[in-house]
């Protein structure tokens, strides 16, 4: 005989009704065949549809499938479907396929081997053989229905390896997809002087089959069958066959004789019995120790376990006597699956056993105690969790017989994310900004942190600037927490600040004064931001802090070990909150804020992040009043003019808004020096400094004397404030107005801020 062929395809559209199909059929061919010899043939016998997939079931006839190999040739089937449509009937036609032939010889029935692909123990072929041995197989005189089906699978021989499994076991139905099926039936036979058939004290339905007691000699149905143990010792005689549909011709058959027992002989060890118990009580995670105990009550385990095994031949008191709890009542042992061999890695709560007395017996109680932080991990991640402990009686050394018991804990409701929400009515308006403006009360994105203010006590020009001090009360407050969570309203949350990790985008890279670019990254568990030079991520120097609720910027007279810092906090003026085309911006770092009870149970917080914009504490700018004329007599000098403001906008030489107070050593300004090439349009464009002055002539000198310290911070007050002159010479030729673009480093205890001082030298005297 030669088996089926099952072939899936893929329907277009998918929404294609296969029940519309009215015939199918197959094209085959031999490509580039030339020897005599017919085709191969397919006929197909049945098909199904489901989810797009149109499952055909042939049967192969006639010529022979080409080998590649062999012949040099392949065997193609393309499907044809005459497809009933809507307005005419259609011909669908699939691409061809190649057809690859395995030969299944000498098939024969065998004994089901759960797990291995081969099993070498055939059943007997015929009754005589199976009559005069010993029974393969046991059954327990009150089974409710044994499926012969589970027992039994077909072997064939392929020429290369013989007995090899074509199914799992008879009831998974692999070869009816390939025409093939299988029968069971009761054989009569009679033993020694009994009277009565052996196979008369059992009935079948199907594959099932149940022993049961003889009416006047003869089998009842399977309806009317009533059981007894006196049904015991008889041995029902079971004819298994295949049988090919297509041909109607029988592949293999095989018997099966049962023996009926009181109750099954463990040859090994053996799962009698899986009851499972669910419990469905609320869970809400509070953050303590308290335990919640699950408790299987006397008469769940009397009616689930106990009568069960009495339907066994196991009785209450063999149960009680023989089977003990694995690892002990006090805490029992925990597996990780039935049939399971060794012991879970990681126990779930502890389970117990206690013994009630129900007034006439005692009977035991199983209680599974978890504690809330351990349910909690459990939980998190999972609607249900289960626990399996085992009961265990010894039959024999080494041999047992096993009660797994399963406990499942399905909350409802299961509550795990506790969460609530910062709403803006808890900010002070006024400290608050929208994201990038400089206009306070204009929503609530941003913050505007700063150095101590000028003559205030104690102010030295620390870089410290609290956050409570923007929220109402100085104090965050959790509001929205949904009521079920006691361990988290808002009196019960402990608040944090840290930066958020990692920074978004707009936040990193960023420009320094110098012009380097900085990767900006959290560390220290989000309380210290670091920078490091793009592509040099190996040294990092910190460059703002979150000690508590304050922020500290780092760096103040300290160039060496915060250079980062000192320069990225001069990079931009105060009020310079977007990024100019120089790309740089006033330092902004992205905040959160966190709540929570327990560490290990996150706080959803909402509307929990904000910026916070580091105003660089001074800027100093060109009024372009340094001057100078050609050819003046003595040289043309020119004091350097710069107008210095702190991040109020405080003119450092207005007394009205300085009252008194020296900016000037108050921010230790402690130098002003020339530093880089002086640039000009000289034979340029106007107002275009693209040239290094030095490039266009080396008869032009400017040179520049710097102020003292005390220069410096002594001018306090002084209108036209003394820092420094610069002296030009020319080059002995007249010439006409051009300008030079002059930079200066200026040096404060906050690091060094450059400026470039942009001066007009006028034409010639008289010329």
């Amino acid at each position: 005989m030669t088996p089926g062929l099952v072939a899936k395809y893929h329907m277009n559209p998918s929404s294609a009704n296969w029940k519309d199909i009215k015939s199918l059929s197959y094209i085959s061919d031999d490509k580039n065949y030339t020897r005599a010899g017919g085709v191969v043939k397919a006929n197909v016998f049945d098909w199904e549809g489901e989810e797009g997939i149109l499952t055909v079931h042939s049967q192969l006839t006639d010529g022979t499938i080409k080998d590649i190999q062999n012949d040099g040739k392949v065997t193609v089937l393309a499907l044809q479907a005459n497809y009933s449509g809507s307005e005419k009937d259609t011909i669908i036609t699939s691409d061809y396929a190649a057809v690859k032939a395995t030969n299944y010889k000498d098939m024969v029935l065998a004994n089901a081997a759960l797990g291995q692909p081969v099993h070498t123990v055939h059943l007997y072929t015929n009754a005589q053989d199976a009559i005069n041995n010993a029974a393969s197989h046991e059954i327990v005189w009150n089974h409710e229905g044994l499926d012969v089906a589970t027992l039994v699978q077909t072997h064939y021989d392929d020429s290369q390896n013989s007995h090899v499994a074509w199914d799992v076991t008879a009831a998974d139905k692999t070869v009816e997809d390939y025409g093939f099926k299988y029968s069971f039936e009761l054989v009569g036979y009679h033993k020694g002087n009994n009277r009565t058939s052996e196979s008369a004290h059992a009935v079948m339905k199907g594959s099932l089959l149940k022993p049961c007691m003889p009416v006047d000699g003869k089998q009842p149905t399977w309806d009317a069958a009533e059981q007894n143990k006196a049904e015991k010792d008889r041995e029902p005689l079971v004819r298994v066959i295949l049988t090919d549909t297509v041909s109607n011709k029988i592949a293999a058959v095989g018997y099966v004789k049962f023996k009926i027992v009181e109750k099954a002989t463990p040859t090994e060890s053996e799962v009698i019995l899986t009851p499972e118990f669910g419990f469905n009580y609320e869970y809400t995670v509070n953050c303590t120790e308290t335990e919640k105990p699950l408790q299987i009550e006397w008469h769940d385990f009397e009616e689930d376990i106990l009568a069960q095994l009495e339907k066994q031949g196991i009785s209450k008191e063999d149960f009680h006597t023989n089977f003990e709890l694995d690892g002990g009542n006090d805490d029992a042992t925990q597996y990780d699956g039935k049939l399971a061999t060794s012991m879970s890695t990681s126990k779930k709560g502890i389970v117990k056993q206690t013994i009630t007395d129900t007034g006439a017996e005692e009977t035991q109680i199983i209680t599974w105690t978890l504690k809330n932080n351990e349910a909690y991990q459990l939980f998190k991640n999972n609607k249900s969790i289960s626990v399996i402990v085992r009961y265990s009686k010894e039959i024999e050394p080494n041999v047992y017989q096993f009660v797994y018991v399963t406990l499942t804990w399905t909350p409802n409701p299961r509550n795990v994310q506790p969460a609530g929400t910062l709403e803006n009515s808890d900010k002070i308006k006024n400290y608050w900004y929208a994201y990038n403006s400089a206009t306070p009360g204009s929503g609530y994105s941003d913050i505007h942190a700063n150095v101590e203010t000028v003559g205030e006590t104690n102010a030295d020009d620390e870089f410290k600037s609290d956050i409570l001090n923007t929220f109402d009360g100085n104090n965050v407050t959790v509001s929205g927490v949904n009521a079920v969570y006691t361990a988290f309203q808002d009196a019960n949350l402990t608040k944090t600040f840290t930066f958020v990790d990692p920074q978004s985008t707009d936040m990193t890279p960023v420009k320094g004064n110098s012009g380097t670019m900085y990767d900006i990254t959290a560390g220290d568990n989000g309380t210290t931001l670091y920078a490091n030079v793009v592509n040099n991520p190996l040294v990092k120097q910190a460059v703002v802090k979150i000690n508590g609720s304050i922020l500290e910027y780092q760096g103040k007279d300290n160039e060496t070990q915060y250079s980062f810092a000192r320069d990225i906090l001069n990079a931009a003026d105060h009020a310079q909150f977007v990024a100019n085309n120089e790309g740089k911006k006033t330092f902004t770092a992205q905040i959160q804020i966190n709540a929570e009870n327990c560490s290990y149970v996150p706080f959803e917080l909402e509307n929990n992040e904000f910026f916070a914009k580091f105003l660089r504490p001074i800027t100093i700018s060109d009024p372009h009043e340094t001057n100078f004329v050609d050819a003046t007599t003595g040289g043309a000098k020119a004091d350097l003019k710069l107008t210095f403001v702190d991040w109020r906008d405080h003119n450092f030489d207005n007394a009205s808004v300085t009252k008194g107070q020296n900016y000037y050593k108050y921010y230790d300004v402690e130098s002003i020096a020339q530093n880089g090439d002086i640039m000009t349009d000289l034979n340029g464009t106007t107002g275009v400094f693209d040239r290094k002055l030095s490039d266009v002539t080396g008869n032009v000198k400017f040179t520049f004397t710097a102020p003292t310290i005390s220069e410096i911070q002594n001018g306090n007050g002084i209108v036209n404030h003394y820092f420094g002159t610069l002296n030009y010479e020319n080059n002995g030729t007249t010439v006409g107005d051009f300008q030079i673009k002059v930079p200066f480093d200026v040096t404060y205890d906050w690091g060094t801020i450059q400026v470039y001082v942009i001066c007009k030298i006028s034409q010639t005297e008289a010329n």
